[in-house]
């Protein structure tokens, strides 16, 4: 029975940071998220989100590159460019679109013929358009096997619960440090006094920030996200708002700056 190929660069989803899968950072990064493959429930496809539209897709905060479904198709939309199928798994409904090939010729052998009630297996990339969510199609293959379908459903529930609560055993990855502190902020409790001395004059804030972005392996070369940032901040009395002015004061001071986009920071150091 066929698995789905392996979800996660470095082989595992335990070794995944809540910020990014694989600990990469920048080209880096973006390069072992776009060969990774995730499995995901149709419920899951449904409940992943855009900042933007040129943003990565995260679900649970955790980016997800290429993704792996399975469902019964329950109807099949033939247009001129391109073939539209609607999956169903029990847990949601979603559309998966896969592009004509030149030849029609090539297209039946790549693609087959995919009929109502098939149970079929689709790995490609997110996409929207207008509030649509379907799954781009780069292999679509029939599902032979009956139990393929709930193996599919346990390993997506699987990988989002290890990267939730970490390896079987292991501290979880969001595990929270007495006080309340946050996960990034436990990690960082081991930084050297010295490192945090010259942001000692900063705002309480300001400098939780700074250590939040010192904490995370990303900050050396490709920034790190300001969902992370403000992940690791916020708590009782702190908004969304006072940490988006704690970044700029920040950035006017010197202390930081934007890496590949507006919204990854890094230290200035």
């Amino acid at each position: 029975m066929s698995q789905g190929g392996g979800f996660y660069p470095n082989s595992s989803p335990f070794n995944q940071s809540q910020a990014s899968p694989g600990g990469a950072s920048g080209e880096t990064k973006r390069s072992e998220l776009s060969h990774s493959v995730r499995p995901l429930t149709l419920a899951q496809v449904i409940k992943a989100h855009q900042a933007h539209t040129d943003a990565e897709w995260t679900l649970e905060g955790n980016e997800v590159g290429q993704v792996t479904i399975i469902g019964h198709v329950v109807n099949v939309t033939e247009q001129t460019t391109n073939f539209l199928y609607t999956l169903e798994d029990g847990t949601g409904k979603v559309e998966a679109r896969r592009w004509r090939e030149q030849n029609s010729e090539e297209d039946a052998d790549k693609w087959g013929d995919i009929q109502v009630n098939q149970v079929i297996r689709v790995t490609g990339h997110m996409k929207a358009f207008g509030n649509r969510k379907y799954v781009n199609a780069v292999n679509i293959r029939p599902s032979e096997d009956p139990h393929e379908i709930y193996f599919h459903t346990m390993e997506a529930l699987t990988v989002s619960l290890s990267l939730h609560n970490g390896m079987p055993n292991g501290p979880p990855i969001g595990q929270k440090s007495p006080g309340n502190a946050s996960a990034y902020a436990a990690q960082s409790s081991g930084m050297a006094n010295d490192d945090m001395a010259e942001y000692r004059h900063l705002p309480h804030l300001q400098r939780e920030i700074i250590r939040v972005l010192l904490a995370q392996p990303e900050h050396d070369e490709g920034g790190v996200h300001v969902g992370v940032v403000a992940k690791a901040v916020q708590k009782e009395g702190v908004t969304g708002a006072s940490i988006s002015d704690a970044l700029d004061a920040l950035m006017d001071a010197g202390q930081i700056f934007t890496t590949s986009d507006d919204a990854h920071f890094q230290v200035s150091r």
